[in-house]
């Protein structure tokens, strides 16, 4: 077990970051399920400032900011963190992460993505050091890793674990792959339903009402 130096076990932190342009279901539950797997309690969702690999968010940073900040009111798993919101430059994860190793030390570090994100790692900046600072947690539904790249097929083969307890023994190194349930929701697709009025039940009642309070994507405002 990764331990203080006092001896007492860490609980892995857990940690979600994404644009949330705007934040929604298919964001939430996936990592809501993972997390109930593994068996944690609590994870910082991260807002990211400028996207490295998206386009430009579409309303601003506040904004996003605000929305996150209604879903951990209501959600108890989750805990805001505004780090990257800070920031002036690109959001890169392995950045992010180096700031939590030095300041957590050696307590398990455990970083949601989804099941896209993973068979395109090999993309990310400095996509090498990532497994050096955390644990990988994979949201995806049944096995669908046929179409992995050779680099990443490498590090799953080198990297993954079937048990969640070995996340707890170790600061970094391990890939897991929860298995979650499947909410293919694009959010471009959802700004689109969005701007034409359509209904949705695809976003956190608390979401939904800012979007229409300020007329956010294209939304008639209700002020």
């Amino acid at each position: 077990m990764s331990r203080t130096e006092g001896g007492q076990v860490q609980t892995p932190l857990g940690i979600f970051g994404g644009t949330f342009d705007p934040v929604h279901l298919g964001h939430l539950l996936p990592v809501t399920d993972a997390a109930r797997e593994i068996g944690l309690h609590r994870v910082k969702l991260l807002p990211c400032h400028i996207p490295a690999h998206k386009a430009t968010p579409t309303v601003s940073a506040a904004q996003r900011l605000a929305m996150v900040r209604l879903v951990c009111a209501k959600w108890p798993l989750f805990e805001l963190d505004d780090r990257e919101l800070r920031r002036d430059s690109p959001s890169y994860s392995v950045d992010t992460l180096n700031e939590y190793r030095r300041e957590e030390g050696n307590r398990p570090l455990v970083f949601f993505i989804g099941l896209d994100s993973l068979k395109n790692l090999n993309s990310w900046h400095r996509w090498q050091e990532i497994l050096t600072l955390c644990h990988l947690v994979v949201c995806r539904r049944g096995d669908c890793l046929a179409s992995f790249n050779p680099d990443v097929s490498r590090l799953l083969e080198q990297h993954r674990t079937r048990d969640a307890r070995h996340l707890k023994e170790k600061p970094a190194g391990l890939i897991y792959l929860a298995d979650t349930r499947e909410l293919a929701i694009s959010s471009t697709e959802l700004r689109g339903s969005l701007a034409r009025g359509e209904a949705t039940d695809l976003l956190p009642e608390e979401v939904l009402a800012y979007i229409q309070l300020h007329g956010l994507y294209g939304v008639r405002s209700e002020e």
